[in-house]
């Protein structure tokens, strides 16, 4: 096989590869990691994986997409609304993705940052902890060890996702205003269609 059949077979290769990894980005619910989407590609290189999600990222950027794929811990990355768009249709589509009791977990987890793991347990009770794994994979909350603690905290993606800085004193103060009730003679906008 000559040289320049090669390049066209691993062009060739490379475009599926792309496809397979947009493919599998749009579909998940959660960040998929590095190791994930190299094995659904068919790529061995880490590198060529970071590349095409670069080059993704920049086409979406440049064609002034809705969307974007960002990096999270442990080289996850995920493909989800940018904020700014996320809050004019957010509340025009409901896709309950979480259960109420996770978004429950999740609410107390991002009010009380950093929590320990057993206080949630304490006050969230015995189904907490499933509630955490399933955060946890979905990549809305993070963990950190210290000493025997384990303690909770939301993820960059939670931030981006309700469309604030990630710091938890803005979360907090976000949570507080999400509570407030609505002010008297405010009407709430309804659908007539």
């Amino acid at each position: 096989m000559s040289r320049e059949n090669r390049r066209e077979q691993l062009g060739r290769r490379e475009t599926v590869a792309k496809t397979i990894i947009e493919a599998a980005l749009f579909l998940s619910d959660r960040p998929l990691p590095m190791d994930k989407l190299r094995s659904l590609s068919g790529l061995r290189k880490r590198e060529k994986v970071e590349a095409i999600l670069e080059e993704l990222r920049k086409e979406y950027e440049e064609s002034g997409r809705a969307f974007t794929i960002s990096r999270f811990r442990g080289e996850k990355y995920m493909m989800h609304v940018k904020p700014e768009w996320l809050v004019l249709v957010k509340r025009h589509v409901s896709k309950n993705i979480l259960s109420i009791g996770v978004l429950r977990t999740l609410s107390f987890i991002a009010y009380h940052q950093p929590v320990d793991k057993a206080t949630v347990a304490a006050v969230r009770g015995g189904r907490s902890y499933s509630q955490i794994r399933e955060l946890l994979e979905r990549g809305l909350v993070e963990v950190e060890k210290k000493g025997r603690l384990t303690l909770l905290r939301t993820s960059k993606l939670f931030a981006e996702l309700v469309g604030v800085e990630d710091n938890p004193a803005v979360i907090r103060k976000k949570l507080q205003e999400l509570m407030q009730p609505p002010e008297k003679g405010v009407t709430q906008e309804t659908d007539t269609s």
